[in-house]
């Protein structure tokens, strides 16, 4: 990607509502529960670690490519990180303050948590959150999306590209396969940034035009299932690709809205999923401490269907009484800067 590039939508770049990836969040979200709660074995092979880097992959490259949209956008910083901040941390810090008040932690393990930066050596990452690296990761990312808003936008049309390749040397030289800490996880984050910028330059007609080739939708999700691939033990080299071949699909996606795997996921379950996905995330694991997820192996499953019903309730709730109100105090940060409306937000 070139520093000259366009940072202009080009035509079809998909700077409308795309209900497309409302599913594609769905599925990451459901994705993730699966790996969490429930068993998942194919010929004896452990796969909910797989399913879960599967799920994580879509979560990042999602997030990676509504950010950046929104930073070539231009909005003022104060406005971006603020908008930002009040989508995730207000959830995020009472979802903390209700698990802290059963089971304490440390000075240092809060603070750690409450500024994001848990994921980070040595990490301090505790049950029932320590699915939080991920909030680390995305908050981490904001900040540097907002660095570059303040410094040049028009420097992560060669930065996020260079991070990005660098990341993917990192991780091939120190052989990780899958990792929780921000310089081994930001390369999904980043090729979906890559992926924003391919759609805003002058490139996205040439390209959306290969990507509209018939048989690449499974193709693609072949290959990510494979490069999320597991092995107990050992390393799968094909993760090395698994942010490149996550944003193709995703491209490949948005490229062929008419395939019948986009027109499923676009439907209105899934966008109802995807919207209470951020909640369904950072509450499914503390509800599985509680008496909900308790017993033996029998009892334990028996209470699932009770515990995924719980979920979404306090999923819903939370959704639409605190985060709706937050991110209506979001939207009328900096109201009336903005040239042009703000993309469609996806999983934070």
């Amino acid at each position: 990607m070139s520093v000259g590039a366009t940072a202009t939508p080009a035509p079809g770049a998909g700077s409308e509502r795309q209900p497309v990836l409302d599913g594609v969040r769905a599925i990451s979200i459901l994705a993730v529960l699966w790996t969490h709660l429930f068993p998942l074995r194919v010929g004896g092979i452990p796969l909910n670690e797989s399913l879960g880097i599967f799920g994580m992959a879509l979560f990042f490259i999602l997030s990676g490519y509504l950010i950046t949209g929104q930073l070539l956008k231009q909005p003022p910083v104060s406005s971006f990180v603020a908008r930002r901040l009040l989508r995730v941390v207000p959830a995020a810090w009472i979802c903390l303050a209700l698990v802290w008040w059963m089971w304490p932690v440390g000075l240092d393990t809060a603070l750690s948590y409450l500024l994001f930066y848990a994921n980070l050596p040595p990490q301090r990452l505790v049950p029932p959150t320590d699915h939080f690296w991920s909030l680390c990761v995305e908050v981490q990312f904001y900040m540097l999306a907002a660095l570059m808003l303040w410094l040049r936008v028009r420097a992560i049309w060669w930065l996020f590209p260079a991070l990005l390749l660098a990341i993917t040397a990192l991780r091939i030289g120190h052989q990780v396969t899958a990792s929780s800490i921000t310089w081994f996880r930001a390369d999904d984050l980043l090729a979906g940034a890559c992926l924003a910028l391919m759609m805003h330059s002058r490139h996205w007609v040439a390209v959306k035009a290969q990507l509209a080739r018939a048989g690449l939708v499974p193709l693609l999700l072949i290959a990510l299932l494979a490069c999320s691939f597991l092995p107990h033990p050992g390393l799968n080299p094909l993760s090395f690709l698994r942010p490149y071949v996550a944003a193709a699909f995703v491209a490949t996606l948005m490229a062929q809205p008419a395939h019948p795997l986009s027109r499923v996921l676009g439907g209105s379950t899934l966008a109802y999923i995807a919207t209470v996905s951020y909640a369904l995330y950072i509450w499914h694991l503390p509800l599985a401490a509680t008496w909900l997820g308790s017993g033996d192996v029998v009892t334990k499953y028996l209470k699932r269907p009770l515990l995924l019903l719980v979920l979404f309730a306090v999923a819903h709730v939370s959704t639409f009484q605190i985060e709706r109100r937050f991110n209506d105090l979001a939207k009328r940060v900096g109201a009336g800067r903005r040239a042009t409306p703000a993309p469609q937000e996806g999983l934070r």
